[in-house]
């Protein structure tokens, strides 16, 4: 894929998984992301995939093989915040990159999305919220140096800023300091999509973020239409 001067798209994905995932509540198997991606109408250059664990990391590349690609996938069985920079060396120069990053806890350091950001790089991020940093922040983040919350936010801003609020602001001071942190590394453009349980309670923030307005142009108008052609996200 070559427009307007960039070489090719790469897809990144740093929590890959094994390829395919159990829908919640159901015995149906649907495919997971870096499935998806390998399915792209218009096929990524390369996909560069991280996953920890050994046995979903070994089955990821089974299923990832059955779906011919441009360029060898790279398959990496490591920590994600520890091989970001073996997967940003690989890609060309002028290249453009989408990195999904769906870490299930707080897991994604913020050093980890600046060594992405070395390279022309969109993300879409799980930022987990209520599903962690808020069940958790007192109790576990709060005291030790370099705690999860820490390293994720890359600032200890939120120990004063939460503290000093009432829990109801908590999750928009959250948002706020993650906002600032990824607007220092060139990003400029973000949206949000709220993802609840089925009883309605608040789990995480989907977040997109691109340095270029037509990025968020774009994914503005993926975003709205959900499986099956409903536009229900009402931004």
């Amino acid at each position: 894929m070559r427009k307007k001067g960039w070489s090719g798209l790469h897809y990144i994905d740093l929590f890959a998984g094994a390829g395919i995932e159990r829908i919640k509540g159901s015995t149906r198997l649907d495919w997971g992301s870096p499935l998806i991606a390998s399915q792209a109408p218009y096929p990524f250059q390369q996909l560069h995939l991280c996953e920890l664990d050994k046995v979903k990391a070994n089955a990821l590349r089974q299923r990832v093989d059955r779906f011919p690609q441009p360029t060898s996938p790279q398959i990496l069985n490591e920590d994600a915040n520890q091989c970001v920079n073996k997967i940003v060396g690989s890609i060309p120069p002028h290249s453009l990159s989408l990195a999904f990053l769906d870490p299930f806890g707080l897991h994604l350091h913020l050093d980890t999305i600046r060594a992405l950001a070395q390279c022309r790089c969109d993300l879409i991020l799980f930022f987990p919220d209520h599903l962690d940093a808020l069940r958790n922040w007192n109790e576990y983040y709060f005291n030790p140096q370099d705690s999860n919350l820490d390293c994720v936010l890359g600032t200890t801003l939120w120990r004063e800023k939460l503290s000093e609020s009432n829990n109801d602001a908590h999750a928009q001071i959250l948002r706020q300091i993650y906002e600032s942190q990824l607007r220092t590394l060139g990003y400029e453009h973000f949206d949000y999509e709220r993802i609840n349980r089925d009883d309605g309670r608040s789990l995480y923030l989907l977040v997109f973020c691109s340095r270029s307005k037509a990025g968020g142009v774009i994914w503005h108008g993926i975003a709205k239409r959900k499986r099956g052609g409903q536009d229900d996200f009402g931004w």
